[in-house]
């Protein structure tokens, strides 16, 4: 666990004074205990019944905040704005308070002694970085509700009760502690990372890697046996992949949690133990589904131990802006990527058509750097760099493997230079600096210096060499135009199918005389399983001369057959490829990357 050292610094600006008076710093306080009411009442209400006791040593006052925001949700979110009915109290009396800016309260203790404070916490957010309740059901993270005293630093510890219905369960990444539903922390950096699910939801557990796996899901129908075992195959694939970069798994156990529903904020949100998803109900057999559980959980090791020193502590109370987020979430991608082929469970056309799906989602961008479209997450801009540093630090990472490898004739790899900052940044108490990342990288290229690299490419806004450098793995880039079907409409996947759930007017579907809620069945002589199938009929008939196709839905109790107009539509094709007369190294490049080898030996193309 990470202690916080000059912690006292990063944890002033929460008590910012509207008089524009020098920020203020709590008296201490001792014997921290929260308490979360999660039962059937509260949850009815979308609220958490939120307690926070502690003991204080003399009438000093008490200055208190809830963070701004997560950490790996890089948005400024303002828990306190979900607060309500906030009341401290000690031996049953209320104390004075006051709010000192709109995330932090002052309290006044009358002599030392015990506080409480109380409030009720709006639970209806969708977003996985924030609250959420349904009637059987509670979700949270701490920074949602765990009050810290400002100017304290956050090297303390903490106990937290969950009070909740007899039958309900409670998961949560923290240490268990004697009594019912009771778990400690001991600081307040794992405090607040470890998310709480408590109701009805479903658990199961599995060892991977000499460690405990869960998987915890709400709705507990959501995830058929089938699709559980279905995740934990993947989980025994690509987590010993990523443990193999590392050369550890730094928790003692680790659990996927995840939420369907009809309305979610898609995605993941990493923590230390564990990752928080949400995934449409619609998509919960969507050929994605490894890749965001992969991507997140290499971010146990990226981000949550080995992160930028900008991050370095962690601060709560405003943004915390870094220049390295092509590293944290970028690389972090890549590696998403290469522990599902390294692991199994994607192939390598798998990977490659990864990395050109990469490539497409950048190449028609406005010129921006990786470093300031990293800077810039936190004001969302509108300039075509928003999250930019997601897929060309990917690709940027994908460069800088082959180029190390290349230099150091395949003996050296960004494994070497992930898994060396690992041991001499975060297993010493520190963040990385960019000298540190750069040198690490030129190490690894047998001292090669890649500040020309840097310069144009990471700082500046020259387009990546992808031809020059692909070619040194063996592999070239390659776009061009082609022209598929489109029919005209939406759709959602549940257990019986995929199922139409809007038309457009003039459509291929609508002039066919297909309905809003039929079920597909096949179109031509593809079967429409799946949100996936449709890809799959996109490239059957891409180019085809075809004027009809045969399109057989399910209406009611029975099927018809329509006659469905083929109507193409142009579409940019971008596709990593293996090059044909590539040269031996370049292929023991390749190889080395798609198995995390950094083997020399000659193997046939």
């Amino acid at each position: 666990m990470l202690r916080t050292v000059g912690s006292l610094l990063v944890a002033l600006g929460s008590a910012r004074m509207a008089s524009g008076q020098s920020p203020r710093i709590s008296a201490p306080i001792s014997e921290v205990s929260y308490e979360i009411t999660a039962d059937s009442a509260s949850v009815g209400r979308r609220q958490l019944g939120v307690a926070m006791s502690f003991h204080v040593a003399s009438a000093a006052p008490v200055i208190l905040a809830l963070p701004a925001w997560s950490p790996g949700h890089y948005t400024l979110l303002w828990f306190a704005r979900r607060v309500s009915q906030f009341t401290p109290l000690s031996n049953g009396a209320p104390l004075d308070w006051r709010k000192l800016d709109y995330q932090t309260w002052e309290i006044r203790p009358r002599s030392a002694g015990t506080v409480r404070v109380t409030f009720q916490y709006l639970a209806d957010a969708v977003d996985r970085a924030v609250a959420w309740t349904a009637p059987n059901f509670a979700f949270f993270n701490g920074t949602n509700v765990f009050l810290y005293p400002v100017g304290r630093g956050f090297d303390w510890s903490s106990r937290v009760t969950v009070r909740t219905e007899a039958s309900w369960r409670v998961t949560t990444g923290m240490d268990p502690a004697p009594g019912i539903n009771n778990f400690t922390a001991g600081n307040y950096h794992d405090l607040t990372d470890m998310p709480f699910y408590v109701g009805r939801f479903a658990l199961d557990s599995t060892q991977i890697a000499n460690r405990w796996v869960r998987l915890a899901w709400y709705p507990a129908s959501s995830l058929t046996p089938v699709r559980r075992d279905r995740t934990f195959g993947w989980l025994k694939k690509f987590v010993p992949a990523h443990a193999a970069v590392f050369g550890e798994a730094p928790f003692r156990n680790y659990t996927l949690f995840q939420r369907s529903d009809t309305v979610v904020n898609g995605g993941g949100l990493e923590h230390q133990s564990s990752q928080v998803d949400e995934v449409l109900s619609s998509q919960l057999d969507a050929n994605y589904l490894p890749g965001l559980y992969s991507h997140e959980f290499f971010h146990a090791w990226n981000v949550k131990r080995l992160r930028p020193a900008d991050l370095f502590p962690y601060r709560y109370d405003d943004a915390q802006p870094t220049p390295w987020l092509w590293v944290s979430e970028g690389i972090t991608s890549y590696y998403g990527n290469l522990g599902l082929v390294r692991g199994g469970v994607n192939d390598s056309t798998g990977f490659f058509n990864d990395m050109a799906g990469e490539i497409a989602s950048f190449i028609g961008s406005p010129p921006a750097s990786e470093s300031d479209a990293s800077l810039s997450v936190w004001i969302a801009p509108t300039d075509g760099s928003n999250g930019l540093y997601y897929p060309k630090g990917d690709i940027t990472g994908f460069l800088l493997d082959i180029m190390i490898r290349d230099a150091s004739d395949n003996h050296a790899s960004l494994d070497v230079v992930m898994r060396k900052l690992y041991e001499t940044a975060y297993k010493r108490g520190r963040g990385f600096t960019n000298n540190d990342w750069w040198s690490e990288v030129s190490r690894a290229a047998d001292g090669k210096s890649l500040a020309d690299f840097a310069r144009r490419y990471v700082d500046g806004r020259d387009p990546l060499p992808l031809d020059s450098v692909l070619r040194l793995a063996g592999l070239r880039f390659e776009s061009d135009t082609i022209r598929e079907p489109r029919l005209g409409i939406s759709t959602a996947t549940d257990s019986n199918g995929v199922r139409i759930t809007q038309i457009a007017p003039t459509g291929a579907a609508a002039v066919a005389g297909a309905h809003v809620g039929d079920r597909f069945v096949s179109i031509g002589d593809v079967t429409i399983a799946g949100d996936d199938s449709f890809e799959t009929l996109r490239s059957r008939y891409a180019g085809t001369t075809t004027t009809t196709l045969p399109l057989v839905v399910r209406r009611g109790a029975g099927s018809i057959t329509l006659q469905l107009p083929v109507r193409l539509s142009a579409r940019t094709r971008t596709r990593v490829l293996p090059l044909a007369n590539a040269t031996p190294k370049a292929v023991r490049i390749r190889h080395g990357i798609l198995t995390g080898s950094p083997a020399t030996a000659s193997l046939p193309r």
